[in-house]
């Protein structure tokens, strides 16, 4: 632990702000005696995987929240809910960490404190947190990619010697009754049932603000719950394209045993930078209704003559997904799959529906061999480039440059794995309601089939030096593509996850020793270790007028 709170922590820049731990604990000891449960499920796969351990272990269903953040809609009546939350990092080489919001872990120190205030009743949800972060960001040998690639976790886009952001992390407001109604929003948001990858959706970077319309949680409709929403976004200048995002989501989940949920997402980038106006010229109100078009590109044809005239210029991922929950064993069972182009009509997907297809395929099993703290799963995605690459538009992931490879400040909002790539992850380990051991491995590929590599070649040319008054030999450097191997870059993580649950205060260390090899496809090799220690509490709550009676 000298790591942390001794000398080797301390830095010029950085110190751990002590005061802040303190009153995470002094917040602790006075609210103790009115804990209840929190107001909203958010985005963060951590929080998912507790969040499902307690309900399987009372025996509820598991299967909903497909859909993240979503409110608790069995928590309305005037109920406040406090976070506390500080992290402390140690990162010895390239930032590499997944799925850690607006937290980008640099090189070197970084930390992270914030305070979340929400409040749900009958009418009205919302939530604000202000936040800090700062990082060393120290210097290291950032890879050379091309395209594609550029957006991976282990790259450098904010390249300020030293990093330090305040203001807030996340903010919503919703009106609603019984949950269904509208609202605003830039916090995170996770698509689908996975605890490591999402193809449409995930935490990998900060939420950008947007505006959603629907249900906020799962809605009993007879033997079936209902959640449906429609996402907008104008994204802002983080995006270089500056476009529009519009999705509409929905799952159904039929209550028996095993317990069945399917859900649906189909969302566009459009417009801005795609185009010149003199082309197509989207308006706002056709970029709103994108989700709600034909699903299939003979529909939209304009020329009847001419099968180009339907092509469609934006930019659609369909994903599809199939829950099984159950109940009796604690397994959960899950398939997603998505295509990020258009079919030409119902005969062409049918012989081709892997085509630009992609897929997260998991399992997750509570109560192992038997003991109700035993927990395990593996989880595969894959985003491997079509097979039919060489023969038809291959439909590669997060592909279009003008908007910056589907990323938002520097990281993909979607698979952090990235395109062309795949990524195996295996968990197993112990978790209690007070204690918390979970060993994982994860493996990953990126350029599974386009692993061209960029390479930094000297040229030489006759060029006249005006000091000399002569025609001499100079040299430049240039960067020039070519495969170097056929093999694509893999990186291997081991993991550890310790939790310690004190009253109300989670305490959590984790460790992660990353090795990459052929890195940039050229046969290059790095090897880095993070340590990250977090304190997180959250209080709730009842209506203010718990404090007057108890004065």
């Amino acid at each position: 632990m000298n790591l942390f709170f001794g000398r080797e922590f301390d830095s010029p820049r950085l110190h751990i702000n002590m005061f802040a731990i303190k009153k995470i604990f002094f917040f602790h000891i006075v609210f103790t005696t009115i804990i209840f449960s929190q107001n909203y499920y958010v985005a963060d796969p951590n929080e998912l995987l507790k969040n499902e351990y307690k309900k399987n272990k009372e025996k509820k269903d598991i299967s909903s929240n497909l859909f993240r953040p979503s409110i608790n809609i069995g928590n309305l009546k005037n109920n406040w809910s406090l976070n506390f939350r500080a992290d402390y990092f140690n990162n010895s080489g390239a930032p590499n960490l997944e799925n850690t919001s607006i937290k980008w872990v640099g090189k070197g120190i970084s930390k992270y404190n914030s305070y979340k205030l929400s409040f749900i009743n009958d009418f009205i949800f919302f939530s604000i947190e202000p936040y800090s972060f700062k990082s060393e960001n120290l210097d290291y040998d950032i890879p050379l990619r091309k395209g594609i690639y550029v957006r991976m976790n282990d790259a450098r886009p904010h390249n300020e010697k030293s990093i330090e952001w305040n203001g807030i992390r996340e903010f919503q407001f919703i009106t609603h009754y019984k949950g269904v109604g509208i609202g605003i929003s830039n916090a995170n948001m996770w698509w689908g049932p996975g605890i490591h990858s999402s193809l449409q959706m995930s935490n990998n970077t900060h939420g950008f603000r947007y505006f959603s319309l629907g249900t906020f949680n799962e809605k009993q409709i007879g033997p079936i719950k209902l959640d449906l929403r429609y996402v907008f976004s104008k994204l802002d200048d983080k995006n270089v394209g500056e476009p529009y995002f519009s999705a509409i989501l929905g799952s159904f989940t039929f209550s028996n045993n095993p317990i069945f949920t399917l859900g649906l997402s189909r969302a566009y980038i459009s417009g801005h930078g795609n185009y010149a106006p003199t082309v197509y010229n989207l308006t706002l109100r056709e970029a709103i209704n994108l989700p709600f078009e034909d699903l299939f590109l003979n529909k939209k044809q304009i020329d009847p003559n001419d099968p180009e005239s339907a092509v469609d210029l934006w930019d659609e991922i369909l994903v599809g997904y199939l829950v099984a929950y159950f109940p009796k064993s604690g397994l959960k069972i899950y398939v997603e799959y998505g295509r990020d182009d258009h079919a030409w009509d119902w005969d062409d997907f049918k012989r081709q529906p892997d085509h630009s297809g992609a897929g997260v395929f998991g399992l997750r099993k509570y109560e192992l061999f038997g003991n109700e703290n035993l927990i395990g799963g593996i989880e595969y995605t894959s985003l491997i480039k079509s097979k039919f690459w060489s023969t038809r538009v291959p439909g590669t992931w997060y592909s279009k440059q003008v908007y910056d490879y589907n990323s938002y400040n520097g990281r993909w909002w979607g698979a952090h794995s990235g395109p062309d790539s795949d990524d195996l992850y295996i968990y197993f380990g112990y978790h209690g309601n007070k204690f918390r051991f979970i060993p994982s491995f994860n493996y990953e590929r990126h350029g599974v089939i386009d692993n061209n590599a960029l390479i930094i070649e000297e040229l030489s040319y006759l060029g006249f030096n005006p000091e000399t008054g002569r025609w001499e030999i100079q040299t430049q450097d240039i960067i020039t593509e070519r495969q170097v191997n056929i093999w694509p870059e893999v990186k291997m993580e081991f993991r550890l996850n310790i939790g310690i649950t004190i009253k109300s205060i989670d305490i959590n260390f984790y460790y992660e020793h990353e090795v990459v090899d052929n890195l940039e496809f050229k046969w290059g090799e790095r090897e880095g270790k993070v340590f990250w220690v977090n304190f997180d509490t959250n209080i709730n709550y009842g209506n203010l007028n718990y404090f007057r009676k108890n004065k």
